[in-house]
């Protein structure tokens, strides 16, 4: 009878709302309105939480009140001050007018607790993109890349597009209208990805203007993969305690998305020797002597190597360069000098 007793108690513990309510805070926010959106538009939300436990954090599942979204658990298992995520997926393909949904999340560890997330939006009938987002995929950083995303109106006979906004610097877009009919309108927009787009994953919003009198804006999903022409392994090259003039070997590898020459090296912190090679390779192997020019003693110094290479787009490729030169009187002691 304790045994029943026990576990008794334990499961109204775990049922407890403050549970609720501590794994409810963990959650940057439990809501989100998607606005208003096109028919087939690609539409996703991610709420992230953090574990703020000295122990692991589990999420059994997560399942949603509505068909017009999707929950996906997009990390299980979260460690100690790790981060997960729950990802709120708006079926705009499959449902169409005024949605929402509760998703509700199912922690088990370390302790039992459900957290209730809450989206909305509204799925228009009469605007159709296709594809359903901007997907620009892999774009080459200091190239510019351009994508076309058709727009499909069926209503109104002077329906029209009165503008494209972003807050985005690295997108720019136009709007040209392909044809006009029996109150169907078809516009091919055109966007750009800019050269000086920075690497690493990108997503971003491209608002259409229209002449409703209502429904004014429909957003359109921009995502991209920006990399860089060139690569360098390692990024930052930390030496420790070095003597001044004194050659230290370290090997580069320099990789670019083509064949490339290396053209020189300089440097703002070593005096640099380096044999070159001649013949242009997509992955170059660069052994440096490096020798620190003169600097203050015992102070923490900071620059840089930088290769000029063969390539027409960002030629140049920066790496970090970190070290310390020992005083005289270190290096005295540490040769052994001044013993009889």
């Amino acid at each position: 009878m304790r045994s029943i007793a026990l576990a008794s108690a334990l499961v109204a513990l775990w049922a407890c709302p403050t549970f609720a309510t501590q794994f409810s805070s963990m959650f940057a926010s439990t809501s989100h309105d998607f606005g208003t959106v096109a028919r087939a538009a690609k539409t996703e939300h991610r709420f992230y939480f953090d574990n703020p436990y000295d122990q692991p954090i589990h999420v059994r599942s997560v399942r949603t009140s509505c068909g017009c979204t999707t929950p996906i658990v997009e990390t299980h298992d979260v460690p100690p001050k790790g981060r997960g995520s729950i990802l709120a997926r708006f079926n705009t393909d499959t449902h169409t007018g005024q949605r929402g949904a509760t998703l509700t999340v199912t922690f088990d560890k370390p302790s039992f607790a459900e957290v209730q997330l809450h989206v909305k939006g509204y799925i228009r009938t009469d605007v159709v993109f296709n594809p359903g987002e901007a997907a620009f995929g892999s774009v080459q950083q200091g190239k510019q890349k351009s994508i076309d995303v058709v727009l499909d109106y069926a209503g109104r006979s002077d329906w029209q597009i009165t503008g494209l906004t972003t807050n985005d610097t690295y997108l720019s877009a136009t709007a040209r209208e392909a044809s006009r009919g029996n109150g169907r309108v078809r516009y091919n927009i055109s966007l750009t990805m800019a050269e000086e787009s920075p690497t690493g994953p990108y997503q971003s919003e491209l608002i259409v203007q229209t002449n409703d009198r209502k429904l004014t804006r429909v957003p359109l999903r921009v995502m991209a993969n920006v990399v860089a022409g060139i690569t360098a392994s390692p990024t930052t090259v930390s030496l420790g305690d070095i003597l001044a003039g004194d050659p230290i070997k370290q090997l580069i590898l320099l990789k670019g998305q083509q064949s490339f020459l290396v053209k020189s090296i300089e440097s703002d912190v070593f005096d640099i020797e380096s044999n070159l090679s001649d013949e242009p390779k997509s992955l170059q192997p660069i052994q440096l002597i490096l020798r620190a020019k003169e600097a203050e003693f015992g102070k923490e110094i900071r620059g840089f190597i930088r290769f000029e290479t063969s390539l027409a787009d960002r030629p140049q490729i920066d790496i970090g360069a970190v070290f310390r030169l020992k005083t005289p009187a270190l290096v005295s002691a540490d040769s052994g000098e001044g013993e009889d």
